[in-house]
């Protein structure tokens, strides 16, 4: 999270966060703290931006850095039992300063039981178009959600939408812990009504269009920049960090799992207006 007088940024994980956060920490008087945090009540009434990306590329990014070893979704799937995590890390995660029995049992009687081999098969190579589609099937059933971690699998998102959409509402929307609640559901129509209601981001940066996008948030944000400084953050467009190994995204889906990703992030890719075919 980017702190500043002007603007408060926190980044949605795989959105070339790090690239964001470096452009902010050149052109704008602020600190970084962490880096996907949760924004602080006291701080959403300043000008927010937040980060998005194409789902269909965000799904395939996410899987490629679990093929080079990375990322907490590739450590949470390949690996059983942790109690470390399921009693300190996974109630921060979930907003709750104390665990919940409850949360606590059901976590790990899942992981006892998780079959980690599965996950690690898909893991493999990150050029395997089949080990892609295994991977985001598994990604998107119930049944395996809390192999996942991070309290994606005690909320309604991990039956009617997906990961970026929980990831979304969880930095992006004052729901907090509400969105562990039964009452949270996640269908698409659900979600259009939660935003409304709840989301308190004032502008996106879309990765596909990150450096018009950026300008715009900077000029709602009453920041300056000179002409060369414009400049400047144009000719940095390809200087990419943490990026993982893989292929053009269309190499990866076919209409199946194309059409999982429609269903599954029907939102995002509404509120967004992000298109298919152009990965089919």
């Amino acid at each position: 999270m980017f702190v500043s007088d002007s603007l408060i940024f926190t980044e949605l994980h795989k959105t070339a966060g790090s690239h964001i956060g470096k452009l902010l920490s050149q052109y704008v008087q602020g600190e970084q703290i962490g880096k996907h945090n949760r924004i602080p009540v006291q701080l959403r009434n300043r000008f927010v931006v937040g980060s998005i990306r194409n789902p269909w590329d965000w799904y395939v990014s996410l899987w490629g850095y679990g093929c080079d070893r990375k990322g907490s979704v590739f450590l949470q799937t390949s690996r059983k039992t942790d109690l470390r995590y399921t009693a300190i890390q996974l109630p921060q995660e979930m907003g709750a300063r104390y665990g919940s029995p409850i949360v606590f049992m059901r976590q790990m009687y899942n992981d006892s039981k998780k079959n980690v081999r599965q996950w690690q098969e898909c893991y493999c190579d990150p050029s395997d178009v089949d080990a892609f589609r295994r991977w985001i099937k598994l990604m998107f059933s119930p049944e395996y959600a809390l192999d996942v971690g991070e309290g994606y699998g005690f909320t309604d998102f991990s039956k009617n939408a997906g990961l970026l959409s929980y990831r979304f509402f969880k930095l992006f929307s004052a729901l907090d812990t509400e969105i562990y609640s039964k009452s949270c559901k996640a269908s698409p129509d659900d979600l259009h009504e939660l935003w409304k209601k709840q989301g308190f981001v004032d502008q996106f940066i879309r990765q596909e269009n990150l450096e018009e996008d950026f300008l715009l948030g900077m000029e709602k944000a009453a920041v300056h920049l000179s002409d060369e400084q414009k400049s400047d953050i144009w000719r940095a467009k390809n200087n990419k960090t943490n990026t993982s190994s893989r292929k053009a995204t269309s190499y990866y889906y076919d209409e199946e799992t194309a059409n999982l990703v429609l269903e599954r992030e029907k939102f995002l890719i509404d509120f967004f207006n992000y298109r298919m075919d152009s990965i089919v």
